[in-house]
């Protein structure tokens, strides 16, 4: 990332939402937050001598059942990408993710960037036995074509 001065990496109150659901229409995704999703963002400022920041990247959490949370719909602004944005944003997760059990459908070639926060791969002869609440959205998803895996981290690693 280049500056890491000028980014921060803060959870959003629900009242702030609409900011976070205009960045992920201005960044091409579909996602929009709701209520009781814990959403995680980081500003960063637009030029270097601005006191004006945006958010250029976001996540949001969904609590599920059983303890487990379900991370979802991260994305960093286009110009970012590739820069460590995303990285940072999943360094900033570091207490929720220690103390809150997670899983997370990512892309097939993100599956070492999600290692590296310390998600692990579900073997696909493993996926049956996850939680329905899970497996039942993942299957459908991959029954759509979509090139996704599922992971997850438990809590305490």
């Amino acid at each position: 990332m280049s500056n890491s001065a000028q980014f921060q990496i803060v959870e959003l109150p629900d009242i702030q939402l609409p900011l976070v659901n205009r960045f992920y229409k201005d960044s091409g995704d579909s996602a929009k937050a709701g209520r009781g999703d814990r959403v995680f963002v980081v500003r960063g400022y637009s030029e270097p001598n601005s006191t004006v920041s945006k958010i250029v990247a976001a996540v949001r959490l969904q609590e599920k059942a059983g303890g487990w949370w379900f991370l979802r719909s991260m994305c960093v602004a286009p110009e970012l990408r590739g820069q460590g944005v995303g990285r940072a944003l999943l360094a900033g997760l570091k207490d929720f993710l220690s103390d809150n059990s997670c899983f997370c459908y990512p892309f097939k070639h993100l599956q070492h960037f999600y290692e590296l926060a310390g998600f692990e791969l579900i073997a696909s002869e493993e996926v049956v036995r996850q939680p329905h609440f899970m497996t039942e959205p993942f299957e459908r998803y991959r029954r759509q074509g979509r090139k996704i895996i599922l992971m997850r981290r438990s809590s305490q690693q």
